[in-house]
This record gives C-alpha cells, sequence and structure tokens, in this order.
C-alpha cells in the first residue's frame, strides 16, 4: 500500500456522494490513517461508515472558517497520530439557495456584501486556515502533501453571476503558487486540483456534465484517484500546479450555466 504510515488530514468529509469523502476512503485504501473534518454533523456518519470498513479515523466537527478552532484541531491531530503527512483542503462550496441543491448566481452588481465575504470564507479562508495550522508541523518534520481544490471556474474561465466563487477559487491558485515556492526546500509539495462537473448528487450537476466531450459528470472517486496520486511520492517532482479534472469541458466554449437571475 502506497500511504502505509501516513496521516492524512481531510476537510470536507460530510456528503456521502462527495469528493472528501471519496477522498478520505480512497486514502484509507491505500493504508493512511485519517482525520476528517466538516462543519456538518454528517461527519459523524462518515466517520461510522469508515469505521465499520476498518479504517483507522478519528473525526473533527467544526467551522473551518475559525482560524483557532482550526489550530486546535490541528494539535489534536498531531496529539493523536504523531504526526500529519499529507493536508486534503476539500471543504468548499458553491453559492446555493436554501435547499442547497441549485446554485445561486447573481450579478457583480447585485452581490451583497454577505454573499461576498461567505464565498472568500467557505473556499479561500477554510483553505488558509488549514494550511497555515499544518505547514509549522511539515517544515519541522521537512516532509509534507499538501492538495488544495479549487476549480475551473476562476482559475481558468469562469461564467457570469460567478465573480465571488471564481475570486474564492482563484486565491486558492495563487495562494498555493506562492506557497510551492516558499515551502518546496523543505520537502514539501502543495498543488491545486481545478475540477469541472462533478456528480456529487445534485441535478444540476449531472446534467451540465451531459454538455462536456465524455458527455457525463465526473465521478467523486476518479477525483479521489487524483488526491491520492498527489498525497503520494509518485508526485514527488509535481509542485504548485493547478490540475484539471473536468473531461475536457474547458475546451469548448459552452459552459452549461443556468440562467442569472
Amino acid at each position: 500500500m502506497r500511504l502505509n504510515n501516513k496521516v492524512a488530514l481531510i476537510t470536507g468529509v460530510a456528503g456521502p456522494n462527495g469528493m472528501g469523502y471519496a477522498s478520505a476512503k480512497r486514502l484509507a485504501e491505500e493504508g493512511a490513517s485519517l482525520a476528517i473534518a466538516d462543519i456538518s454533523n454528517e461527519v459523524n456518519n462518515r466517520f461510522d461508515d469508515l469505521n465499520k470498513m476498518g479504517y483507522e479515523v478519528v473525526v473533527f466537527r467544526l467551522d473551518l472558517r475559525k482560524f483557532k478552532d482550526v489550530n486546535k484541531m490541528v494539535g489534536k491531530v498531531v496529539n493523536e497520530y504523531g504526526k500529519i503527512d499529507i493536508l486534503a483542503n476539500i471543504a468548499g462550496v458553491a453559492p446555493r439557495g436554501k435547499d442547497q441543491t441549485a446554485e445561486v448566481i447573481h450579478r457583480f452588481v447585485d452581490i451583497t456584501e454577505k454573499e461576498w465575504d461567505d464565498q472568500i470564507a467557505i473556499n479561500l479562508k477554510t483553505t488558509y486556515n488549514c494550511t497555515r495550522s499544518v505547514l509549522p508541523f511539515m517544515i519541522k518534520q521537512r516532509y509534507g502533501k499538501i492538495i488544495n481544490m479549487s476549480s475551473v471556474t476562476g482559475t481558468v474561465v469562469s461564467g457570469p453571476g460567478a465573480s465571488a466563487y471564481s475570486a474564492a477559487k482563484g486565491g486558492v491558485s495563487g495562494m498555493t503558487k506562492a506557497i510551492a515556492l516558499e515551502v518546496a526546500k523543505y520537502g514539501i509539495t502543495i498543488n491545486a486540483i481545478a475540477p469541472g462537473w462533478i456528480d456529487t448528487g445534485r441535478e444540476l450537476e449531472r446534467k451540465a456534465g451531459l454538455s462536456s466531450p465524455m458527455q457525463r459528470a465526473g465521478r467523486p472517486e476518479e477525483v479521489a484517484n487524483l488526491v491520492l496520486f498527489l498525497a503520494t511520492d509518485e508526485s514527488s517532482y509535481l509542485n504548485g500546479h493547478d490540475i484539471i479534472i473536468d473531461g475536457g469541458n474547458i475546451l469548448q466554449e459552452y459552459k452549461g450555466l443556468g440562467d442569472i437571475v
């Protein structure tokens, strides 16, 4: 197994069909001990699922937007396992309506300050908080693998009504590159994954994926395989990059976006 004796902290592990849970399972299959975190109580269900599969895992339910709480969590993980080798920052989401199924798309001139701040906080600040808390331990041990979840939206393409989300995900990409230059000498690599349409259980994702060249949305397991590659030493000379996984969708102009409201 490729991750024997490795410890992985993974955020955004709540939904049973999400990229976070798929990634946690994939890393555990390769021998990693897990710490999983999310703001949703559902993270406890994923803990139960992973436990039943026989994997070594600890769970944290917290608001990843709060640096103090994140820093405390990281300290507990190090106390539990003695180290953190892998950090997968998967927590984040596009703005959604009250039913959590449809994306909320607003023109820039209509976005409220709160909507803007919320998107920056949930997609960018959470990544900063976790990375900033984990890096001192990785620097000390002179080893680490950090995987950030960006998006094609904001890094290489965008769409009307996606300015806040684009700014947040573009920020993840820029931060990844800057950190990569600072930590490479310590044996640490950091890369960002930029997914396109991935089927995490929402009809929007499935329908939009039909317009891609592969005529389907991606599967969370396909993203998890990329997370695994970046978490292993097989990716030892890959550093500071955005890796697109979208079935070739950005090669065409049509993005499958809904109407602006």
